[in-house]
C-alpha cells in the first residue's frame, strides 16, 4: 500500500510551526521599563551585596515577593517605593536611592543611637563640648574650611595647658549628594587633607592631641589623616569583596598596613572620641588608629558601615548604592554592624546633654590629665 504523499514544508511554515510548539519557552518576553529596573537592581544586589547573612535577608525570596507587583503600569514612584521596601530590613547606612542630588532613600545602619537621641539637637550637642572645653581652659573653638548644612569641616581649639583639640565634623571637604565623579573625589581629597594639614600644623607643639569624630558620618581619606597621627607601620584591617557567584562568594582576604605620613607626622597621646554616628570614612579613621600605643579610643563603638559604597545605575538617571566589601580587624573579627570597638567604653545619654555635661569629654580629659 503507498503512503499519502504529504506536501513538503516550506521555511515560512516550519518557522512558524517552530514558534508555536517551542517560542513560548525559548523566546522571552519583552520587559517594560520598571521590570527591566527591577531586575537589574535585585540582581547587582544579588551579585555584590556583602551581608545578607548578616541581616537575615532571603534575598530569593525577596524576589519571589516584590516582583508579581510591579508591571509596565507601575510608575516610577511606585517602583522607588518597592525597591526601598526591598532593602530596608538590611538596615544599612550605605544603601541609597537617589536622582541625582536628592536622597529619595537612605539606610539606617544597626548602630544609631546618636542620630535617634540627639538629631534634632545637633546645636546643643556641640555648644554643650565647646562650653565644657572652655570651662576646662580651652580657647573658644573655631571653624576651618567650608560650610555644608549646619557647620564647618573642621573645629579647633587649644587649652592653656597646651592641649590640642580637633573636631572633624566630615570626611570631605565641598562635596554634596551620594557620591562624586573619580576627579570630583580626588580633587575634594586634595582640598580635605590640605584643610586637616594646616589644622595638625598649628596644633602641632600641643604635649596631646583630643580628636573628636563623633557623629562623623565619612566622606573619604580616612587612612590617608591617619597617617598623620601613626608612629609605626603596621597592620590595620582585611577587606574582602563581593563577587557574583553565590552570596557567600568573596575575594581572599586582603591585608592593609598603616605607614606614618614621611611630611607631616604627630607622635605625642592621642585621644579618638567615637559613637556610633562615627561611620564610614571616619571609621576607617579609628580602624587604622585603635591599636596604636599613643592612641586611647573614648566613647562607643563607631557605626559598623566601613564598606564602600558600590554604585550602580537605573532608568531616568536614577542611582543606587550598596555595601559590596567585608571589613575585618587584624583577629580576623567582621566589623560590620559591630564597629570599631573603644578602650574607654563612656555612654552619653540624653539626660547628660540636658544638664550641659559632655561626660565622654569629661572623660578625655581626665585620661590626658
Amino acid at each position: 500500500m503507498k503512503l499519502p504523499r504529504i506536501p513538503l514544508l516550506t521555511p515560512l511554515l516550519l518557522g512558524l510551526l517552530f514558534l508555536i510548539t517551542a517560542g513560548s519557552t525559548l523566546v522571552p518576553p519583552r520587559l517594560s521599563r520598571p521590570e527591566k529596573d527591577f531586575e537589574k537592581f535585585w540582581q547587582t544586589y544579588k551579585d555584590h551585596y556583602a551581608f545578607f547573612a548578616l541581616h537575615h535577608v532571603d534575598w530569593e525570596q525577596t524576589y519571589a515577593t516584590f516582583r508579581p507587583t510591579i508591571t509596565a503600569r507601575t510608575t516610577p514612584a511606585e517602583l522607588q517605593a518597592t525597591l526601598a521596601r526591598m532593602v530596608e530590613p538590611l538596615r544599612d547606612g550605605h544603601i541609597t536611592i537617589a536622582r541625582g542630588d536628592k536622597i529619595l532613600y537612605k539606610g539606617t545602619s544597626q548602630r544609631h543611637s546618636y542620630k535617634t537621641d540627639f538629631r534634632e539637637v545637633q546645636e546643643t550637642y556641640w555648644q554643650t563640648a565647646y562650653q565644657n572645653l572652655q570651662a576646662a581652659g580651652f580657647e573658644p573653638v573655631r571653624g576651618l574650611g567650608s560650610q555644608v548644612g549646619k557647620f564647618q569641616v573642621l573645629y579647633l581649639s587649644k587649652s592653656s595647658g597646651n592641649v590640642g583639640y580637633l573636631r572633624l565634623s566630615r570626611c570631605f571637604a565641598e562635596l554634596s549628594g551620594v557620591m562624586g565623579s573619580t576627579r570630583q573625589e580626588q580633587q575634594d581629597q586634595q582640598r580635605l587633607l590640605g584643610l586637616f594639614d594646616a589644622a595638625l600644623r598649628e596644633l602641632s607643639a600641643c604635649r596631646a592631641l583630643i580628636v573628636d569624630l563623633r557623629g562623623n558620618g565619612g566622606g573619604h581619606s580616612g587612612k590617608e589623616m591617619a597617617s598623620r597621627l601613626s608612629v609605626g607601620r603596621h597592620l590595620t584591617h582585611f577587606t574582602a569583596e563581593r563577587r557574583p557567584g553565590g552570596y557567600e562568594q568573596f575575594t581572599p582576604l586582603a591585608p592593609y598596613y598603616l605607614t606614618p605620613n614621611p611630611g607631616l607626622n604627630y607622635q605625642q597621646p592621642v585621644v579618638l572620641l567615637t559613637n556610633d554616628g562615627t561611620a564610614s570614612s571616619a571609621e576607617e579613621f579609628v580602624l587604622a588608629l585603635y591599636r596604636q600605643p599613643h592612641v586611647t579610643t573614648i566613647g562607643d563603638n563607631t557605626a559598623g558601615m566601613l564598606s564602600d559604597m558600590y554604585p550602580a545605575q537605573l532608568s531616568g538617571k536614577v542611582t543606587f548604592t550598596l555595601s559590596h566589601q567585608r571589613y575585618y580587624s587584624p583577629d580576623s573579627v567582621l566589623l560590620e554592624g559591630r564597629g570599631v570597638p573603644v578602650r574607654l567604653p563612656v555612654a552619653y545619654p540624653r539626660q547628660a546633654l540636658d544638664q550641659r555635661h559632655d561626660p565622654v569629654l569629661a572623660r578625655a580629659l581626665a585620661v590626658i590629665r
